[in-house]
């Protein structure tokens, strides 16, 4: 790559520095700056303190034709200095090629190339930025047999030594002129300083300074490709496209059209003086001989060696910080798969890689994957997952059908080409860009043979554990003397038989706890099922517990016991009883054919307390009081409670309870259109709280053909203990049985 230094004059470097124009280098990036605001992309940049206040050669991953644009604008942003890039010769041709050299791009083909890289990094006044693969990596296939190899007119090849060596000759030049300057060798110094246009005022400064190579590594997410407004357009103008440039407006396309987040990470800065330590470097230095002549370096063997260890060093850092996201994960399990998966097996193996990949404290995640991750678990859907599998179908790579993921063999079996790659299997690419991480690959292999039964059992136990948990730490931390309830009250309780094929997941009431459906349990549990009955958020503890609680907290509490008996049993159903009831139809209608069957007792769809429908006022007043830090007047936070069973209900209501309760309400019958499962409702015809009414709305609205509607003769709204509650345990039983074979 380095074939061109020779002596020149100062005057001749002064021409060098005439073909930028540092003002349309600032108009360039404003105008970056505008369509980077018009398109969807988000450019996120992490650890940019890494770079040092020094020269420094930015080494970067080559994936787009995006980076080539907008990465010397941010770098400019963060450190205040313009910066030469290297660019292919192709480019620098007619008014186009001129613009390129006008804001510092460097053709691959220019005789003054080294030297205008070298000497930049020498009087600091611009930075370099390479892409030391040569070219874009659209395969992302990085490593072939543990080395680093990258794909060039159809065969491999090792990753450029160019970025090594124009920061290593810059630093040994750098320590020529300090050694010069100790040995009093004024004409050396003079012939240096010649060559390289820099100023006595500028020497002390040149020689006080250290070369820094920064890897650096863009991913971008998600990555997808079809026809786009771009590409249209493109198309109107010119018929024929080259089939790599229709590619490529294909993929980046659709990045800026449909939005992409881009990761920039900045890796710990590597200093090249110490590697010009040894013995040899030294005498190198130290001579009389200036090495003007570029294959005075270029073929020295020392050099070389040291360029190539360097090469590998920054490759390595460069891969290793690649921001790791579902994408990933996904492509990794789809392509080690077998030819068929089911979804549920196949979800639960990326929640415990995504698990097992926060433990490795990899350099780089998606923030994404910081979240809560329980929806591949839950059957809820999940925006990622969806978005993947989506887009595996449109490719042709995969056909679902009734819960099992079908791989098209010839897909992945065949060998793509390299510029048609990234919109025909992108799954490959995805998993070829995290081969190099070791420490990662080896997880995923070890996770994928797997048994999924000791998988499902390690997550049921620690699901379990973790809602135990969860209600303990809430126990101590909201217990009132005189208010809370016996622990075993609310303790959240799990029924588990031995070979059960069904299971049954338990919601109870508003104010109350588990131990209310604890005789609906026990009968369940005696003929034949798994229970698990799961504790809400706020309940089990005090009202102020409750007081501070949302639904969607007890949504999540649901889906903690769901979790728990779907890795234990072939056939899972869900039954609740009051805001419980309520809480089961939303989730009929989230997890669909997930469950097999939904029973809702008591739903409050319609509530006779007049006041209740105040609750939205007063809670938004309550809140405006806060707001204002007023914490006792004109607030009313609680009202009387005058429960069936005071042994396990609260005795007062927070209004901001009630405000969830009816908001939860409100969400469920705008989704009872898409329940489609088999569907109880059940419902006490004397019920003081509830508008048995109700019941026969919600019976209309939800459009399954196998639902059910049953009033149970009771003057009280808790209608799952005592006698009423036998009859409510014994209707239950006959219609989980319906649909349990």
């Amino acid at each position: 790559m380095h074939r061109y230094l020779k002596t020149i004059k100062i005057t001749d470097i002064e021409e060098v520095a005439m073909d930028i124009s540092f003002n349309l280098m600032k108009l360039t990036g404003l105008a970056i700056d505008t369509l980077s605001k018009l398109s969807k992309a988000t450019i996120r940049v992490h650890d940019p303190e890494r770079i040092p206040k020094a020269p420094v050669v930015f080494v970067v991953n080559h994936f787009t034709r995006m980076e080539t644009f907008f990465l010397p604008n941010v770098i400019y942003k963060i450190t205040g200095k313009y910066l030469y890039s290297l660019a292919h010769y192709s480019f620098f041709t007619g008014s186009f090629g001129r613009f390129m050299e006008k804001v510092g791009a460097v053709s691959t083909k220019d005789p003054m190339r080294d030297v205008k890289f070298i000497g930049a990094l020498l009087r600091g006044d611009m930075d370099c930025i390479i892409f030391p693969e040569g070219q874009m990596i659209k395969d992302k296939r990085f490593i072939e047999r543990g080395k680093y190899m990258v794909y060039n007119s159809g065969i491999r090849r090792p990753p450029h030594t160019g970025a090594a060596n124009i920061a290593l000759h810059a630093q040994f030049y750098r320590e020529e002129l300090k050694s010069c300057q100790i040995r009093n060798a004024c004409d050396e110094l003079n012939t240096l300083m010649a060559h390289f246009g820099i100023h006595d005022n500028e020497l002390s400064h040149v020689v006080d300074q250290e070369t820094y190579i920064v890897p650096v590594n863009i991913t971008y997410f998600p990555i997808r490709a079809h026809r786009n407004i771009i590409n249209k357009i493109a198309s109107t103008f010119v018929k024929s496209l080259p089939e790599r440039i229709e590619e490529e407006l294909e993929v980046e396309g659709t990045m800026l059209v449909e939005g992409v987040d881009i990761d920039i990470n900045f890796g710990n800065p590597i200093a090249i003086s110490p590697y010009l330590k040894s013995y040899l470097a030294k005498r190198k230095i130290k001579s009389k001989n200036l090495y003007l002549q570029p294959q005075d370096l270029q073929n020295d063997v020392v050099l070389r060696k040291i360029a190539i260890d360097i090469m590998y060093r920054y490759m390595h850092d460069i891969y290793t910080m690649t921001t790791i996201n579902h994408d990933h994960i996904f492509s990794y399990l789809l392509t080690r798969a077998t030819n068929k998966i089911k979804e549920g097996d196949f979800k639960t193996k990326a929640y415990c890689a995504i698990a097992a990949l926060k433990k490795l404290e990899l350099p780089s995640c998606h923030s994404a994957l910081k979240l809560k991750q329980g929806y591949l678990l839950t059957d809820d859907p999940h925006g990622r997952y969806n978005d993947f599998i989506d887009a595996a179908k449109s490719e042709g790579l995969i056909t679902v059908n009734n819960g099992i993921i079908y791989k098209n063999k010839q897909k992945f079996s065949r060998a793509y080409e390299f510029h048609t790659i990234r919109k025909d299997n992108i799954v490959e690419v995805l998993k070829n860009e995290i081969e190099p991480l070791r420490n990662l690959t080896r997880r995923l292999q070890i996770l994928y043979w797997t048994p999924m039964v000791c998988v499902r059992r390690s997550i049921a136990q620690s699901f379990y554990q973790r809602d135990v948990q969860i209600f303990e730490n809430d126990y101590k931390h909201y217990f009132k003397q005189g208010e809370t309830k016996p622990k075993y009250i609310g303790m959240p309780f799990f029924k588990k038989r031995s070979f059960a094929r069904a299971g049954v997941v338990l919601v109870h009431g508003y104010m109350a706890a588990p131990a209310e459906m604890r005789e609906l349990a026990d009968f369940l549990y005696n003929q034949g099922y798994t229970v698990y009955c799961a504790r809400l958020r706020g309940h089990g503890t005090s009202p102020e517990d409750l007081a501070t609680r949302s639904y969607d907290e007890w949504y999540e509490s649901v889906n903690r016991g769901y979790i728990v008996v779907k890795n234990l049993v072939k056939k899972v159903f869900i039954c609740g009883f009051s805001t419980g009831a309520g809480l089961a139809l939303l989730h009929a209608a989230n997890k669909k054919d997930a469950l097999c069957g939904a029973v809702a007792i008591s739903a409050p769809y319609k509530l006779k307390n007049i006041a209740s429908g105040l609750a939205p006022a007063v809670d938004t007043w309550n809140k405006f009081l806060s707001f204002l830090k007023i914490k006792k007047i004109g607030r009313l936070d609680f009202i009387p409670n005058h429960p069936d069973h005071p042994d396990i209900n609260y005795l007062k209501n927070p209004v901001s309870g009630i405000h969830q309760m009816e908001t939860l309400m409100d969400v469920v019958e705008k989704r009872l259109n898409d329940i489609y499962i088999p569907v109880l409702i059940m419902q006490g015809a004397g019920d003081t709280t509830v508008d048995p009414r109700g019941a026969f709305e919600l019976f209309m609205k939800i459009p399954s053909e196998k639902k059910e509607c049953t009033m149970v003769h009771s003057k009280s709204h808790g209608i799952t203990r005592g006698d009423v509650g036998i009859v409510v345990a014994r209707r239950v039983g006959a219609f989980l049985h319906d649909y349990r074979v």
